[in-house]
């Protein structure tokens, strides 16, 4: 997870795009008003109080995966994969074997019915 030191506009509006939050969703999770959200927008070098860099943190904390990974990109950070699920990729693993052999089926199949030379 992107961990910030010190949160500005442009890493709380980064934020709230990755989220996919509108403004007044993203202000209403921050217990703010709407325009403070547009301010840092406006105002990206702005360095936000305490309590609500508190706030982000745990908002980032608590945000799915795939919103860290847009939030890292939207500030050109380097991006980590979203982690796969183990039963899903095990699930991956036995339908490749599946078609795997399905088409050696198949190939086998056609050998035994073209004419031979």
């Amino acid at each position: 997870m992107t961990v910030i030191d010190e949160w500005t506009g442009r890493h709380a509006h980064a934020l709230r795009t990755a989220l996919r939050l509108t403004n007044e969703a993203f202000a209403e999770r921050l217990g703010i008003s709407p325009r403070t959200s547009t301010k840092w927008r406006e105002r990206p070098e702005m360095v936000l109080t305490p309590h609500i860099q508190a706030a982000l943190d745990t908002l980032l904390s608590e945000a799915p995966p795939d919103a860290g990974v847009r939030f890292a990109a939207n500030l050109g950070l380097e991006q980590r994969r979203i982690p796969l699920d183990h039963t899903v990729l095990t699930q991956l693993n036995a339908a490749l074997g599946d078609l795997a052999r399905a088409l050696a089926r198949l190939e086998s199949s056609e050998t035994e019915r073209s004419p031979a030379h």
